[in-house]
């Protein structure tokens, strides 16, 4: 198995892939939530099998809630209103702002 290295071009990364993912697939808060959409495009399955990817998506969920200003992003896509292209501009904006 190949591991790759948690750097925040990687996180950066997951992120730009999880807004292609939702503007491909489509996006619905309860059916298709950003969380595992970002899980998926980082490779993270279950804890303890892969840690870097792990580390990977606690990252961008970190990193995402950070540029919403939110310490929820669940909370804030439930709440009415919200659209796949609103969510995926989040998501690419997260992307350009991770850092540490």
């Amino acid at each position: 198995m190949l591991t790759l290295s948690v750097t925040p071009s990687r996180v950066a990364a997951v992120l730009h892939q999880a807004a292609d993912t939702l503007a491909a697939e489509g996006w619905d808060p309860y059916l298709r939530p950003v969380i595992a959409i970002i899980d998926r495009t980082a490779g993270f399955t279950k804890p303890g099998i892969d840690p870097a990817a792990e580390e990977t998506t606690l990252r961008a969920w970190d990193a995402l809630g950070a540029h919403l200003g939110e310490q929820s992003v669940e909370r804030w896509e439930r709440e009415p209103g919200h659209t796949t292209a609103e969510v995926c501009t989040a998501l690419r904006g997260a992307a350009e702002g991770v850092s540490w």
